[in-house]
């Protein structure tokens, strides 16, 4: 597991989550196999700091989960807002 510790963290800035809609999820064939994901170089464009350097590139699908979260929670904000516009 990763740390996440606020203690060892500096400069903490909420994400836009409007990243999310920039971002594309795939399914695939890879080594014979069904999968499913992001492709690193297109994410790469979206938020470079998730995309590690190798041979081949990959991706930190948990640090996704940041930028998921403040989707979720700007999807809320604009379905709280069309409720009220309705009453």
């Amino acid at each position: 597991a990763a740390f996440s510790d606020e203690r060892l963290k500096t400069d903490i800035q909420t994400l836009d989550g409007s990243k999310v809609y920039e971002m594309r999820g795939v399914s695939f064939t890879k080594d014979g196999e069904k999968g499913s994901g992001v492709i690193a170089q297109e994410l790469e464009k979206v938020a470079p700091e998730l995309v590690h350097e190798g041979e081949y590139k990959s991706v930190a699908y948990g640090n996704l989960v940041g930028y998921l979260i403040e989707a979720v929670k700007d999807l809320k904000k604009e379905v709280e807002e069309l409720k009220k516009q309705l009453k």
